[in-house]
């Protein structure tokens, strides 16, 4: 039977302490306070193991802190206990010192159900990518239009579905309508126009010549010298290795007279054309090499009749000919170039005389083949006959309807979507915000800009006196949302039209003051009070959007690239925000 050591009784307090000195029990239960050791703890330390004691000056050397027992007074003999760790703390040590890794069927399961994900979601792309345009436009609409919803519902008493009635028939009424009714108008002139092609343009061009001083006196003769200058090159193909002689044999008296009928032009427009005192010299030496080279291929063309007739060519011999040929054809060349040169006022006015005077027969062929690849291109675009008709009515159909639920059930369709998205809440708002304000800024500041833009250069246009009024409008409206080109594309044309062509100077300045004070200035106040401050897209980056969106997109890219953009602006500016975030974690678990 093992023998308890008696606890020692507690000496008298000093005869000489203080009144307010505690006893060792007093500092014994402050000394638990201060240490986090309750006093059922301490308790049950001094009567665990044996009968360990933990005396006052244990307590305060130390060998308990914040509830555990000092290693070397376990060592000791004197605590044989342990202190219990939360269960809260030993799991999460467990999980952080031995982490479980998910087990393959799971990673199977998540692997199969991405895959499952990616292909029907190729499959859902292809299926919904013929309504991309319809639904783009209608969710376009509907940001414009949500204002007049949120009226209509305060004055429906809360009736969506009326509200959302209501407001598809304005959008139908306001927008659609009047557009298609627009580019209906524009599809007939634009059609009258082309056929009118032929007869005004040919008028267009003589009074453009007139002008600018271009006039051509017998201009088929000078094209024709043109061509045959072109042409001097080909004189003596090069063979070395005779297969046939009759394939190699060279027509050098068909070319020899070609270049006397070069030499003939020269002489005659010499003569019959006004020009420099200087052309005559030039003249006389390309009508000198001309005929020498003349002269050459006459004599090669008979050599080479010798050749066959004896049934042998020597290639060499070619070869040594066909060298002389290229040095004389680069004198001649060089000689007929050099006198059209100093008899039409220079190179440069040589080559725009040419370019003023084309052949009749191939002007009409070359405004033919324009109005044939135009208009049916036009047509097929914007006018409702056959397949076309089917699916432009389609298509609105498309836009009718999503708008109408678009305004219905859009705040449960995109709170569905966010729930579905792995995004974080935070980031699927902020995209949010930027579709809002990006279609307000493309959408409403462009569009109204353009409009605007479009309706004044018209009224400019009417008062000019143009015909084509409605085609104007469409064409400064659609210019007018290309960034750089603007407005100013159509009317600095049709000034210059009225100037150069109609001899209408007068009108001419004033539409040109007129486009360039006021069409194309109303842009920046119409886009600043629309856009009030809110940041836009840099100009190149508005350029080059707008033409990557209309290569891509096709028309609809005029308003699909710059939103594109802006999206990707915003993805990025996330992506920037999370690494800034967990640059900041880290260095804070660091400190």
């Amino acid at each position: 039977m093992t023998r308890r050591r008696n606890r020692p009784k507690q000496a008298a307090p000093p005869a000489n302490r203080p009144a307010d000195t505690p006893s060792t029990d007093e500092s014994r239960e402050t000394t638990n306070r201060e240490t986090g050791v309750d006093a059922a703890t301490a308790t049950g330390a001094e009567s665990a193991g044996g009968g360990g004691t933990i005396d006052a000056a244990a307590i305060e050397g130390g060998a308990i802190e914040g509830g555990a027992i000092d290693s070397a007074a376990r060592s000791a003999g004197e605590f044989t206990g342990e202190v219990p760790l939360d269960p809260v703390l030993k799991e999460t040590l467990k999980r952080a010192l031995f982490p479980q890794l998910p087990s393959l069927s799971r990673i199977m399961s998540v692997v199969m159900l991405v895959i499952g994900i990616l292909a029907v979601g190729v499959l859902f792309y292809q299926v919904m990518v013929g309504f991309f345009v319809p639904l783009f436009l209608a969710a376009l609409l509907v940001v414009i239009f949500r204002p007049v919803y949120q009226w209509l519902l305060l004055k429906t008493k809360r009736r969506k579905r009326l509200s959302a009635g209501l407001t598809t028939s304005l959008v139908l009424l306001i927008v659609l309508m009047p557009l298609l009714m627009l580019i209906s108008i524009a599809t007939t002139q634009f059609t009258v126009l082309l056929s009118r092609m032929n007869g005004s343009a040919s008028v267009a061009l003589d009074r453009v010549r007139g002008q600018l001083g271009l006039d051509l006196p017998h201009a088929e003769h000078f094209r024709e010298l043109d061509r045959i200058v072109d042409t001097m090159g080909v004189a003596a193909p090069a063979i070395t290795e005779p297969q046939s002689y009759q394939a190699q044999k060279f027509d050098y008296a068909a070319k020899a007279k070609e270049l006397d009928k070069a030499a003939a032009i020269v002489e005659y427009l010499q003569e019959d054309v006004a020009g420099s005192m200087s052309a005559t010299e030039a003249a006389e030496a390309a009508i000198a090499n001309t005929r020498e080279f003349a002269e050459a291929l006459r004599a090669a063309d008979r050599k080479q009749t010798d050749e066959v007739s004896v049934g042998k060519l020597n290639p060499l011999l070619r070869l040594n000919v066909s060298e002389q040929f290229e040095q004389n054809a680069v004198f001649a060349a060089a000689s007929i170039r050099t006198w059209m040169h100093l008899k039409l006022g220079g190179a440069l006015q040589s080559q725009l005389k040419l370019l003023a005077n084309p052949d009749k027969a191939d002007f009409s062929r070359l405004i033919r083949g324009a109005r044939e690849s135009l208009q049916p291109r036009f047509v097929r675009l914007t006018s409702a006959t056959g397949s076309v008709l089917a699916q432009i009515v389609f298509g609105l159909v498309i836009l009718v309807i999503s708008v109408y639920f678009f305004l219905l059930d859009g705040p449960r369709m995109i709170a569905t979507l966010m729930r579905l998205s792995p995004m974080d809440d935070a980031y699927e708002h902020q995209l949010l915000m930027e579709f809002d304000r990006t279609s307000r800024a493309v959408v409403l500041a462009s569009v109204a800009s353009a409009i605007v833009q479009g309706i004044l250069a018209t009224l400019g246009f009417w008062v000019c006196g143009f015909e084509q009024i409605v085609l104007l409008l469409f064409l400064t409206s659609l210019m007018a949302l290309v960034p750089f080109l603007g407005a100013a594309s159509v009317w600095v044309p049709c000034a210059l039209w009225l100037g150069v062509v109609d001899q209408r100077w007068l009108a001419a300045v004033l539409l040109a003051i007129w486009g360039a004070g006021v069409v194309s200035s109303i842009d920046n106040v119409i886009k600043v009070y629309v856009l009030q401050g809110r940041s836009q897209l840099h100009p190149l980056f508005a350029l080059l959007s707008v033409i990557g969106g209309v290569s891509v997109f096709g028309p609809i890219g005029i308003l699909v690239g710059p939103m594109v953009v802006v999206f990707l602006q915003t993805l990025l500016e996330i992506l920037n925000h999370e690494i800034r975030n967990e640059d900041e974690y880290v260095e804070a678990e660091e400190t």
